[in-house]
């Protein structure tokens, strides 16, 4: 007993945990929120009373145009995607937790910066991503990069979203989607699939100016997963009548039902002039794909700061290789430390953003690997099939 004791783990030095948690659902947007929140309230809740972030937002949301900014945004959600303000609702119930704590989490930098249009603030996120096509195969590589509270705080979701009648006159359709979540939050931000033959990660990107009110991008990605065509995807991200109110870009495979594959990159910023987002997308054929966390082909004036320099040091890292031809020399890539500060794969234990995950899609062999250490030098810790069982639903 002595020795068991002398080895115990206390939440807040318990390390790389190689666990990648998840979870099977099925019901309304409300039922599987609630499920998410009563199976995970505990990593929500640790995640929440940890994230030195949240504590930004809420003192932020505790400034008169703070507040304005939450109201505004929630309203127009509740109208735009009333089911997805559900789904958060159900995860707060079931982890027993404030819905305001997590709706500002979705907010995420457009509450942040709210008193603040310093262009050198700190903005959170990271990941990098690296893809390429060949006759044969389609391989996407990425680095799920978050603040470091988000370390052990995720889960995996796989769902089949059943609407409810209510919710179907409201705009909800039918889903079968799995994506990481970071805790308490919406699928979607993150990295997944769903079985229309679609895959997508994210890469947070940090315009100067942002729009509260306008649909945080969250709830873009969140609707993402229901696309099952790219002209519905691009309809999305397009949000006419409103309009992204923060910026991210999407690294995607399109699987269609002849077996031919697409892959793009397309970023995603606020039209500062009109109610709809602006979309830069780039298809890929024999170049290779490469993305992080800042514009490469949209002319958006951005923050400067770590972000960005963390950025322009990952992607110089990343050309350093020769293009990839195989998922090996993908794991080689996204396990690079070349540089110390800002490496692809970041564990320093003071560093403020941490990879916490590595995702592998393998179209040929239909997986969906997930690394919690170096995919050059780890086995992966989770192993997904990769199902498109309505694939030949799409029209």
């Amino acid at each position: 007993m002595r020795g068991l004791i002398g080895t115990s783990l206390s939440e807040k030095h318990i390390g790389r945990r190689r666990v990648v948690p998840v979870i099977y659902l099925q019901g309304s947007h409300y039922e599987v929120g609630y499920d998410v929140g009563r199976n995970f309230a505990s990593i929500i809740q640790s995640f929440l009373k940890t994230y030195q972030g949240l504590k930004d937002f809420e003192r932020e949301y505790n400034t008169p145009s703070g507040r304005a900014a939450y109201d505004n945004t929630l309203l127009n959600m509740k109208q735009r995607y009333p089911y997805y303000v559900k789904e958060i609702q159900g995860v707060a119930d079931g982890a027993k937790v404030p819905f305001y704590q997590l709706f500002l989490l979705h907010m995420d930098d457009i509450i942040g910066t709210i008193n603040d249009k310093n262009s050198n603030r700190i903005d959170d996120g990271g990941c990098s991503d690296i893809a390429f096509k060949s006759p044969e195969n389609v391989v996407l590589g990425h680095t799920e990069d978050a603040p470091m509270e988000t370390l052990n705080h995720f889960y995996i979701m796989s769902a089949h979203v059943i609407p409810t009648p209510e919710d179907r006159e409201l705009g909800a359709v039918e889903e079968r989607f799995a994506s990481l979540c970071y805790a308490g939050q919406l699928p979607g931000y993150t990295m997944g699939f769903n079985e229309y033959g679609l895959v997508f990660t994210i890469n947070t990107l940090s315009p100067l100016v942002l729009k509260p009110g306008n649909t945080p991008r969250m709830f873009i990605t969140r609707a993402l997963l229901t696309a099952r065509t790219p002209a519905e995807a691009e309809k999305i991200l397009l949000d006419e009548g409103l309009g992204i109110g923060n910026g991210f870009s999407t690294n995607v495979i399109w699987t269609f039902e002849n077996g031919e594959r697409d892959l793009m990159n397309i970023e995603v910023a606020p039209d500062l002039t009109a109610n709809k987002s602006i979309l830069n997308i780039q298809k890929y054929t024999n170049d290779t794909l490469m993305h992080c966390n800042a514009y490469l082909r949209e002319r958006v004036q951005e923050v400067t700061g770590d972000i960005i320099e963390s950025s322009v040091t990952r992607m110089k890292a990343i050309r350093r290789h020769a293009p990839p031809r195989s998922r090996h020399d993908i794991e080689r890539v996204l396990s690079d430390t070349t540089y110390k500060d800002f490496p692809v794969f970041q564990t320093r234990l003071d560093a403020p953003i941490q990879t916490i995950a590595a995702g592998i899609f393998d179209m040929s062999a239909k997986t969906w690997s997930i690394y919690i250490d170096k995919p050059d030098s780890s086995e992966p810790v989770a192993l997904l099939p990769m199902t498109f069982s309505q694939l030949n639903q799409n029209h």
